[in-house]
């Protein structure tokens, strides 16, 4: 929840984020299950606006939940100080455990497949696309990269 409280009006932001994402249907439906309790905020001499909204397009990528929903998507990375890597890719399989994420880049006339660190990246933001991604970077989310196809495996960056 994020409350702006300096301002003459109340306005009362609830950001709604989870494992599956979250839908239009989920919002309406908490909306109203908050709607007896906004009507306490305030009172007659401060007008409160109350919203319920999902994170949107442009949050940056904070949890592994959020790298997991963005897969198949491209994303524009920036690192921590000292470090490098693809400042773009399509986001790959996730691997909590070793706590990196596979990113699928274009490399001269092949592809790139490189496994960042997630402690590495300062910032992530999903880019909008309008227009399907490419079915032979798709292919290469999950999959080991195969020398033979063109793909060069990246070091850890």
């Amino acid at each position: 929840i994020r409350e702006d409280s300096r301002a003459a009006d109340w306005h009362v932001t609830v950001v709604v984020d989870g494992d599956s994402g979250v839908t239009l249907d989920d919002l309406a439906t908490l909306s109203t299950d908050l709607d007896d309790l906004a009507e306490q905020w305030g009172g007659p001499d401060r007008a409160v606006t109350f919203e319920v909204t999902s994170r949107g397009v442009g949050a940056p990528l904070e949890a592994p939940r959020h790298w997991r929903r963005a897969r198949g998507r491209q994303v524009d990375v920036s690192y921590v100080d000292g470090v490098t890597g693809p400042a773009r890719g399509r986001i790959g399989d996730l691997d909590e455990e070793k706590g990196t994420v596979r990113l699928v880049r274009r490399s001269g006339r092949g592809m790139r497949v490189d496994s960042v660190p997630l402690d590495d990246v300062a910032r992530a933001v999903i880019r909008v696309e309008f227009r399907p991604a490419p079915e032979d970077e798709l292919a290469l989310l999950s999959e080991p990269a195969d020398p033979g196809r063109g793909v060069r495996e990246g070091e850890d960056s």
